[in-house]
C-alpha cells in the first residue's frame, strides 16, 4: 500500500520536474519562437489596428508574450467588446475579437450622425457602407438617443412592431414620432402611453391598407383611435 502511494506521489512530481525543466531551458529556443498570429472575428476593425496595439507587448518567444496586457490595449479600442487570446504551442497565438454590433443610426442637434451599439450608445462615426437593418434616431443628447433606443428595442422585442418597418424615430422633450420604413408614415405618438398609441396606429395603418387607402400621417395621441390624414396623389 506505501508502494502504491509512494508512486502515486512520485509519477507527478517527475512529470512536473520534466515540464519545468522543459520550460527552462526551451523557453529561448527557436521551437517557440512565434511564428503565427491568427485574428477572428474582426470586421469593423482591421487585423493592422490590432497589431499595432499589441506590438509594445509581443515577444518573439511564446512563453514570455504579456497575454493581459495585449488584451486590455485591444479592448480600449472603441469598436471591441471583448477578447480573448490563445497561446497554441509550439508557435502560434490566436486572437478571438468580439466586436460591438452597430444597431442603429443617432444624429444629434449639430446633424453629427454616430452609431450605436447594441445598448445604444454611440461608439463610432458613420462610414460608407453597412448600415442595413439601422433605423434614424433623432434626439438631441445621447441620455436621449440611448433612452429611445432602449424604448424602441423593447417594442420590437414584445412584437409590438417590426424592426424592418421602422425608418426614422425622432425625439423632442418627451415626445415621441416615428416614420415607417416602407412607406414613411408619420406615426405621433406624444408623451404618453407611447405603446398603447403605437399599437392603435399600427391597427388603424393595417385597417387603411386593406381599404385601399394612402396613409400619410396618423396622430394617435388619443384615447379610442387616432387622426389620419391620407397622401394626396
Amino acid at each position: 500500500m506505501k508502494k502504491i502511494l509512494y508512486i502515486f506521489f512520485l509519477v507527478p512530481v517527475c512529470i512536473l520536474s520534466m515540464l519545468t525543466t522543459i520550460y527552462i531551458f526551451s523557453k529561448d529556443e527557436p521551437l517557440f519562437f512565434i511564428k503565427n498570429i491568427r485574428i477572428n472575428g474582426a470586421s469593423q476593425l482591421k487585423d493592422n489596428d490590432i497589431m499595432g496595439r499589441i506590438s509594445p507587448f509581443m515577444r518573439e518567444n511564446l512563453f514570455r508574450i504579456d497575454v493581459q496586457k495585449m488584451k486590455e490595449v485591444i479592448t480600449s479600442h472603441p469598436f471591441v467588446k471583448e477578447v480573448r487570446i490563445k497561446r497554441v504551442f509550439p508557435f502560434s497565438i490566436i486572437i478571438d475579437v468580439k466586436e460591438k454590433t452597430p444597431s442603429a443610426l443617432w444624429v444629434n442637434n449639430q446633424g453629427i450622425i454616430s452609431i450605436l451599439d447594441e445598448y445604444g450608445e454611440p461608439y463610432r462615426c458613420l462610414t460608407k457602407g453597412g448600415i442595413k437593418n439601422m433605423f434614424v434616431i433623432n434626439a438631441g443628447s445621447k441620455t436621449d438617443a440611448r433612452s429611445l433606443y432602449k424604448e424602441t428595442t423593447g417594442w420590437i422585442a414584445e412584437g409590438v412592431i417590426k424592426r424592418d418597418a421602422i425608418s426614422e424615430i425622432a425625439y423632442d422633450e418627451g415626445s415621441i414620432t416615428l416614420f415607417g420604413a416602407e412607406d414613411g408614415v408619420e406615426i405621433v405618438l406624444g408623451k404618453e402611453d407611447q405603446k398603447g398609441r403605437l399599437k392603435r396606429a399600427i391597427s388603424i395603418l393595417e385597417d387603411a391598407k386593406k381599404r385601399g387607402l394612402l396613409i400619410k400621417c396618423i396622430d394617435a395621441r388619443f384615447e379610442k383611435g387616432g387622426i389620419i390624414q391620407e397622401r394626396k396623389g
